[in-house]
């Protein structure tokens, strides 16, 4: 196939807004891997890697520097649930 194009792989459905702009548009590199050769993941995979940990790492230092009522940049909701409802194991 041209370009080295993995066959038959579905494209992703894009994910879910997360509610901070900067979360989402670093995440939305992810939609680049359809298409593309399985060894052209990994760049993409740290690159996604890397904008969320800088990005982590600015939302740590800011608020132990400033205090919760700083107002720095939009409210980040609280973490969605690793796994939604319908899937969690059942006691």
């Amino acid at each position: 196939e041209a370009g080295g194009a993995e066959p038959g792989l579905p494209a992703a459905p894009p994910p879910e807004p997360t509610g901070d702009p900067r979360v989402d548009e670093a995440v939305a590199r992810l939609a680049e891997l359809a298409g593309r050769p399985v060894p052209e993941h990994v760049e993409i995979f740290e690159d996604v890697h890397q904008r969320l940990q800088d990005l982590l790492a600015g939302a740590e230092g800011s608020s132990a520097e400033a205090g919760p009522s700083a107002g720095a940049g939009p409210a980040v909701p609280p973490p969605r649930p690793a796994f939604p409802d319908a899937l969690r194991p059942r006691p």
